[in-house]
C-alpha cells in the first residue's frame, strides 16, 4: 500500500504533505507531554519491529484461498496495534512516519508522496483502527473482536482513500480502483487484524503492567525492549527467505488498471531490501540497517524531548 513516486503529481503530493506535517507535530507533541518515559524504549523496538515485518509479505491467498487472490501479496501495517498499544492516535501517526521515511531510502514507498503514505497508513488507519476499538470496546464487545475490527478498518479504509487519492491524480479509474483496493485491502485486513489480536495477546501476557495504568510508571519496558530486539534480529536475517515476491494490492492494481509505465522511483539507499552483489546477505544487511536507522531516529528523537 505504499504510493512510489510519480503515481502522484508534485503540487498534489505537497498538499498531503502538509497535511501530514501538522499531523507529525502534533504527534510529537503528544510524546513529549503523554508518553510515559519507561514506555520509550518499547516504542522504538515496536517501530522497528513494524519495519522488519513490512519486509515479508505473505501471499494473499493463504487467508481467502481463491483464485483472484493467487499471486498477490500482503504484509502487516501495524498503525492500529500502535495506537492500541499506546492508547492514543498520534502514537501510530509518529511510528508511521519514522517507519516510511526509511523505507523510502529503500524504494518502497515514494519520498516525493511521503506525505500521501504517512496519511494514509499513519493518519486514517491510526485513528480509525483505534477508535473503532475504543468504541467497540465501550459498547462492552469483547477486546480481542474489537481490535481485530479496527485493525481491520485500518487496512481498508487507507485502501480506498488511497484508490480516491490516485483517481483525483489521474493515475486510477475510480470505480477498478476502489474495488480492487477495497478487495485485497480487505483480504490484507483480515490477516493484519489476527497479528494484531496474537501480538497484543502475547505483550499482555508477558507484561500485564504495559497496559496497566495503575502500575504503568513503576514498571520498566527496557528489558522488553531489549529482548525484542533480539527477536527481530533473528527476524531480519529469516526475513528475506519468508518473503513472497507477489505484488502487493497496490501493484496488482496498478497492473490490472494501468495501460503504461508510470515514471520511475527515487531510491537514495538500497532498492528492494537489497545491497547488490551480496546475494541474501545483502538483503539481510539492508534489513538489519534499515532497523538499525530506525532505533537511531528514535533514540535521538526521544533524547531531544526530554531536553525541551
Amino acid at each position: 500500500m505504499h504510493i512510489p513516486d510519480t503515481f502522484i503529481p508534485l503540487g498534489q503530493a505537497a498538499i498531503y504533505w502538509i497535511i501530514s506535517i501538522f499531523f507529525i507535530a502534533r504527534a510529537v507533541k503528544w510524546a513529549r507531554n503523554d508518553m510515559k518515559e519507561n514506555m520509550i524504549p518499547l516504542f522504538g523496538v515496536l517501530a522497528a519491529g513494524i519495519f522488519v515485518l513490512q519486509t515479508i509479505n505473505i501471499a494473499a491467498s493463504l487467508i481467502v484461498p481463491i483464485p483472484m487472490l493467487t499471486g498477490v501479496s500482503w504484509h502487516i501495517v501495524g498503525s492500529a496495534l500502535a495506537a492500541i498499544i499506546f492508547a492514543s492516535p498520534w502514537a501510530a501517526v509518529l511510528l508511521m512516519a519514522m517507519v516510511l521515511a526509511i523505507q523510502s531510502l529503500f524504494g518502497d514507498g515514494g519520498i516525493t508522496v511521503m506525505g500521501a503514505n504517512i496519511l494514509n497508513m499513519g493518519v486514517i488507519g491510526g485513528f480509525m483502527g483505534y477508535y473503532t476499538f475504543i468504541g467497540l470496546s465501550k459498547l462492552s464487545v469483547k477486546r480481542s473482536f474489537a481490535m481485530f475490527t479496527g485493525a481491520f478498518l485500518s487496512m481498508l479504509l487507507p485502501g480506498i482513500a488511497l484508490a480516491f487519492e490516485l483517481w483525483l491524480a489521474g493515475t486510477f479509474p475510480l470505480k477498478q480502483g476502489v474495488l480492487l483496493m477495497g478487495i485485497f485491502q480487505g483480504v490484507a485486513g483480515i490477516g493484519e487484524g489476527f497479528i494484531t489480536v496474537i501480538v497484543f495477546g502475547a505483550i499482555l501476557k508477558a507484561r500485564p503492567d504495559i497496559v496497566n495504568e495503575e502500575t504503568l510508571t513503576k514498571e520498566s519496558t527496557t528489558k522488553v525492549a531489549a529482548v525484542g530486539i533480539a527477536a527481530l534480529l533473528g527476524l531480519a536475517v529469516a526475513a528475506p527467505f519468508l518473503a513472497s515476491n507477489n505484488p502487493d494490492g497496490l501493484e496488482q492494481t496498478a497492473s490490472l488498471v494501468l495501460k503504461n509505465e508510470i515514471g520511475s522511483r527515487i531510491t537514495l539507499l538500497f532498492s528492494d531490501y537489497a545491497i547488490p552483489g551480496m546475494g541474501r546477505a545483502g538483503e539481510v544487511a539492508a534489513i538489519i540497517i534499515g532497523l538499525a536507522a530506525i532505533l537511531l531516529i528514535w533514540t535521538g528523537i526521544s533524547r531531544i524531548m526530554k531536553k525541551v
